[in-house]
């Protein structure tokens, strides 16, 4: 893959057109109501991961496609999904018109792009935290959205789970709480650091790095972990 800035990579990808609900999930084809929704997974690491387990459970959904430029994660989430087909390349799985959509759990960022480029090949989107670097990558996916018609999601799991329908009715339809004048929050999470080397992270033999790196700029590492290691 030859080397471009983000802007550029995005750039190359957009237009404009209406926005989608996003209350629903639908395939890019008509469907008869016995038909299998055929997924992509992008990402097959830890939150890929989670991705996979939750639809080895769901009936109607066929885990078709597995997309990580690292070789080691796709074989090893095949060994669950034996018939899904394997991919290094995201573009090489966008080229199967029997996929009907994919969810994006791949490094940050390589979401915005992802997104983009699938709904281009025609299917829906499901994409996890954080969708983009920037608010002008950000608008590119509204943009893509509207323009192809698509269904795309973002991966704010605790703002889309039933318990927080339920607590919206509870403040805003029954007013059981009455007039609320204050409200106190306290969130933080406790996590190591991510490691500072004094020589180049050597970056595994089963990554294709060109294809890891995609829209990123290319450079050497010197954290201690090649994989996951921090995000906002």
């Amino acid at each position: 893959m030859s080397q471009f800035n983000r802007r550029q990579f995005l750039q190359s990808s957009l237009a404009a057109g209406a926005f989608v609900s996003l209350s629903s999930v639908s395939s890019s084809k008509a469907m008869a109501a016995n038909e299998e929704v055929n997924i992509a997974v992008i990402g097959c690491g830890g939150r890929g991961g989670e991705h996979l387990n939750q639809f080895s459970s769901l009936s109607g959904v066929n885990v078709a496609g597995l997309v990580d430029p690292d070789e080691s994660r796709t074989g090893s989430a095949q060994r669950k999904f034996p018939k899904a087909k394997r991919y290094t390349d995201i573009r090489k799985m966008l080229e199967d018109p029997s996929i009907d959509a994919v969810t994006i759990a791949s490094c940050n960022h390589w979401h915005c792009l992802a997104a983009i480029w699938a709904m281009e090949a025609g299917k829906d989107v499901y994409v996890e935290k954080p969708l983009s670097h920037s608010q002008w990558e950000g608008r590119q996916v509204v943009n893509a959205a509207r323009k192809y018609d698509k269904v795309v999601q973002i991966g704010t799991q605790q703002r889309s789970s039933p318990i927080q329908d339920e607590a919206k009715k509870l403040l805003h339809e029954e007013k059981a709480l009455g007039k609320i004048l204050s409200v106190q929050v306290c969130r933080y999470g406790i996590r190591g650091s991510i490691g500072k080397r004094s020589t180049p992270l050597e970056v595994p033999s089963s990554v294709d790095y060109d294809l890891w790196l995609g829209p990123a700029a290319d450079q050497v590492l010197y954290r201690d972990k090649f994989h996951y290691d921090w995000h906002w």
